[in-house]
């Protein structure tokens, strides 16, 4: 066994401490990344006439914000 300093303890014992929460970060951005992934599935499914009036609609509201 090692000895560390207890500057170091006091790090290690912070950084344990985050576990549940960085669980629950790493179990939202999983769960981001299954709604991306049924997005892009959804988009694929589409006829080319109700992609463009989405890109359309996409293209009008970037462009209304940008002034």
């Amino acid at each position: 066994m090692t000895e560390t300093d207890p500057t170091d303890a006091e790090r290690l014992m912070d950084l344990a401490s985050t576990e549940v929460a960085t669980i629950d970060e790493f179990a939202a951005c999983v769960e981001r990344l299954h709604e991306v992934q049924r997005a892009k599935v959804a988009l694929s499914r589409l006829d080319s006439e109700a992609l463009r009036q989405a890109l359309d609609a996409r293209r009008r509201a970037f462009d209304g914000g940008a002034s």
